[in-house]
């Protein structure tokens, strides 16, 4: 009886640790696929198709996890490229809403009428047209003296003689006085072009941002 005891125990014992033992020591079936497109199955997966897709089976051939392909020295630079540009994106459509919104504050906090908008266009629009006025008659007295100098240089060449350095050097000088005030008056025009369009960009937004303000006061009335 005792025996029979002793045995049965050994025999528990020997059950219970290969139920312990069977779950751990279990490795799974693999599956792959090679590069001909043909699906293969065994213990484990061979090394060349390590960094290619495979997956891990159970005994009921149910998928336990799959892991994916390495991707590519390739794949991963276009990757990098593709996260940069949407970053550079994110950030540009960051800095326009918010310059939206101070533009929007701006216009609410500084203006109380259209016309405060108009008084501030035509003072902008008066100072750059005396900066042109100012360069334009820069330009004519620069014209005037470059053709004096011009002149003198001739007469003595006419004479015989070499016209001194000092002259040359003027017109070089003079010359690029023209091309200075010439690309200004080009700039200030450009500009005046843009307070323009952004004027009516503004009063645009102005008459929306009268509306929408109108709107909330009637809304908290009610």
């Amino acid at each position: 009886m005792l025996i029979s005891r002793i045995q049965l125990i050994h025999s528990l014992g020997i059950t219970i640790a290969s139920l312990l033992v069977t779950p751990c020591t279990y490795a799974g079936l693999s599956k792959w696929v090679d590069e001909k497109g043909q699906t293969h199955y065994g213990d484990r997966v061979p090394s060349k198709y390590l960094s290619k897709e495979h997956s891990l089976l159970n005994e009921q051939g149910v998928t336990l996890r799959t892991s994916k392909a390495l991707k590519t020295e390739e794949e991963l630079t276009d990757e990098k490229k593709k996260k940069k540009l949407e970053a550079a994106e994110n950030t540009k459509r960051l800095i326009e809403s918010r310059k939206k919104a101070l533009r929007d504050r701006v216009l609410l906090d500084t203006f109380t009428t259209e016309n405060d908008l108009t008084l501030a266009r035509d003072a902008r629009l008066d100072a750059i047209d005396s900066q042109i006025s100012l360069a334009q008659t820069l330009i004519k007295n620069d014209k005037i003296k470059l053709s004096n100098v011009k002149s003198r240089i001739e007469s003595i060449k006419k004479s015989g003689r070499d016209a001194p350095d000092n002259l040359h050097k003027e017109v070089i000088s003079v010359g690029r006085q023209l091309e200075n005030n010439y690309s200004f008056i080009e700039d200030k025009t450009n500009e005046r072009i843009e307070i323009l369009k952004a004027f009516k960009e503004d009063v645009i937004r102005f008459r929306q941002l009268k509306k929408e303000k109108k709107a909330a006061r009637e809304k908290q009335k009610h």
